[in-house]
């Protein structure tokens, strides 16, 4: 080949590959196109995809987001039961006419006796300002004091002659302040030297010398439990120190029947399904509590000035937070009224107007607000109230106690 055609041949070589690399170029070129476009198109996809989700999520929130209702008797019957509901379809209860009790756990015990007592004493407790009586350790004076430091009264250490009831011995008061105390007498004036703790919760007061002007007023006494104190103060209960001794034993001997019996049966009972009643309890309940928290506000603005900014503050958690503890709560006030209507169907028993009229007599004396409360809530809610108690009687004709 001659020299021409090789430089031909090599000219030729040489724009081919130009149109090559040149071709190369292009197609790498629309490759990063293709790819940043697609990179683009899965951005956009997921975005479009969650911008779904969160619509969706929110109107799913909005949708079964449960709304309050004030419709106090919705889906009752007119006897307080759950309007169309069996029971027994939704529950299964153990079998409530063979349960046992520990005596143990229901009696009320002489050491359960004399707590009473004591409390009674002390409630009725009498400030004596005999001069001649010493305070002693264990007892419990009425005082007023000055506290000082260097000669200047310091914050928090003036009674405002209030009067303060110290028990002595209790350590109450910092360092050895009560025990200065004993020896004096009512309307003795008395100097007490502290010395205040070094990790005392006022950083101003911690390690300092203070003196405190202390006036005894007087010291308390118990009056005698007796005969005449039962009159006096528990006449409607009893008359004499023993009959109130009974009547403490078998009054919180029933509360205690009844406690034990409401744990043990709810205990061993269990929800196969809930009914679709549900959501009326739950928009109820929701009602209940959105009506306790307006007046609660009411009630810090009538007081401090300012109130909840809003319900969510007012019960701690967020919308998410409190329809999941509302669907809880009512989950289980409802397996409780299930409950209670499983036993009263087996007995037979029914509930009427006289039933809740029975009722407002019992508690109060008369019946006089039953028709306002039946307008506000309805006959069907209010005897639904009384199904726990009618139940709890039925269960205490059979519960053996041993």
């Amino acid at each position: 080949m001659s020299k021409e055609e090789n430089t031909t041949s090599a000219g030729m070589s040489a724009s081919k590959q130009k149109r090559v690399e040149r071709q190369k170029k292009y197609d790498s070129e629309k490759r990063k196109k293709n790819l940043t476009r697609a990179i683009w198109y899965c951005i956009g996809a997921v975005i479009v995809v969650l911008a779904c989700f969160f619509l969706f999520r929110g109107l799913y929130r909005s949708i079964t987001k449960v709304k309050p209702n004030d419709d106090y008797s919705a889906g009752l019957a007119e006897n307080g039961f759950i309007e169309g509901v069996t029971a027994a379809d939704y529950v299964t209860v153990p079998d409530y006419k063979a349960l046992k009790i520990a005596k143990a756990d229901v009696e009320y015990s002489d050491e359960d006796v004399q707590k009473d007592i004591d409390s009674q004493l002390e409630s009725h407790k009498e400030l004596n300002e005999d001069t001649a009586l010493e305070v002693k350790d264990g007892d419990t004076v009425n005082i007023d004091y000055v506290g000082t430091i260097d000669g200047e009264e310091f914050e928090g250490g003036n009674s405002n002659g209030s009067g303060y009831d110290l028990t002595i011995g209790s350590g109450s008061f910092i360092d050895d302040f009560e025990q200065q105390l004993i020896g004096s007498h009512p309307g003795d004036s008395v100097t007490v030297q502290v010395t205040f703790p070094e990790d005392y919760q006022s950083e101003e007061l911690q390690g300092k010398d203070a003196e405190f002007a202390v006036d005894i007023h007087g010291i308390y006494e118990l009056p005698e439990f007796d005969d005449a104190f039962v009159e006096e103060y528990l006449s409607e209960n009893a008359k004499t120190v023993e009959e109130y001794k009974q009547y403490l034993k078998d009054t919180h001997y029933d509360e205690n029947l009844e406690k034990a019996l409401k744990d043990e049966i709810l205990e061993e009972s269990e929800v196969k399904k809930y009914p679709s009643y549900l959501k009326q309890a739950k928009s109820l309940r929701a009602y209940m509590d959105q009506e306790s928290f307006e007046q609660m506000n009411q009630l810090y603005m009538s007081y401090y000035g300012n109130g909840f900014a809003d319900f969510n503050e007012y019960t701690g958690m967020t919308d998410e937070e409190y329809q999941e503890d509302l669907d809880e709560n009512v989950k289980e006030s409802l397996k409780e009224q299930l409950v209670w209507q499983y036993i009263l169907e087996s007995e037979g028993i029914s509930l009427t107007e006289q039933d809740y009229r029975d009722h407002l007599t019992e508690q109060y004396g008369n019946d006089d607000n039953f028709d306002s409360m039946v307008e506000e809530q309805g006959l069907p809610y209010l005897l639904s109230t009384l199904l726990e108690d009618k139940a709890v009687e039925q269960l205490k004709k059979y519960v053996t106690v041993e």
